[in-house]
């Protein structure tokens, strides 16, 4: 039997669908699968746009699109002799831990199972501290104990590791950067990454500098407020 068209996939339940409904974006669903998602979001599981029941339309090109692919996997199956298939579930649940110890410090590393399929589409909202702390030089530790620096301060590694976060989302994933100090302030409001998005996270995130005092009470509130 030929693999469908990832179009004739309904992107929640990833099977092949019977009824599909189209959104304004353009995107398809199962009928009973959007429905479902819709009575407790009131965004598009794709985009994160609004999305209503009554914003649904059939979709009747693609649906005879799919049942002409039915007619011609059922007739192709009564002429070839079927053979049985072995499903092997490759799947890993298993969390892999290793931990390590150094002066009265521990460190614990947790790497998860690895994925399959597609995953949900996600909102992060990246709180920073950017208190004068934050200028504080990196030290690191050689092999004898001894420390020495990198010219690196404790916000350019922040820095890169937003930077890791932003390129690894999708134009499915929306991102905002919140700094702190004195006080907080959303210094990205949440956009789609896209390629304008990310170019413009990336740009946001270069302009923040060390100044002022730490306080993590209103960028966390401020962080929270911009998901909710």
């Amino acid at each position: 039997m030929a693999d469908p068209s990832s179009s004739f996939l309904c992107p929640i339940t990833r099977e092949l669908m019977t009824d599909p409904v189209i959104d304004p974006d353009g995107n398809s669903y199962e009928r009973s699968a959007i429905e479902d998602w819709l009575k407790q979001h009131s965004t598009s599981p794709i985009t994160r746009t609004p999305l209503r029941l009554n914003d649904l339309r059939p979709n009747r090109a693609l649906r005879e699109s799919i049942e002409e692919y039915r007619n011609k996997q059922s007739s192709s199956n009564t002429i070839t002799k079927s053979k049985p298939i072995t499903i092997v579930n490759n799947q890993s649940f298993d969390l892999k831990v290793t931990s390590s110890w150094l002066n009265d410090f521990t460190h614990i590393s947790i790497q998860p199972p690895e994925g399959i399929g597609i995953r949900a589409p996600c909102d992060i909202c990246c709180v920073v501290d950017t208190s004068g702390s934050m200028s504080t030089n990196v030290e690191i530790q050689g092999t004898s104990n001894d420390k020495e620096g990198c010219n690196l301060s404790q916000l350019d590694l922040v820095k890169h590791a937003l930077k890791t976060i932003i390129h690894s989302l999708t134009q499915n994933d929306r991102l905002s950067i919140v700094s702190f100090a004195d006080c907080a302030v959303i210094v990205f409001e949440l956009h789609q990454m896209d390629d304008e998005g990310r170019s413009n996270a990336l740009a946001a995130l270069e302009k923040l500098d060390e100044n002022g005092s730490t306080n993590l009470w209103d960028g966390l509130k401020t962080g929270v407020d911009v998901l909710v």
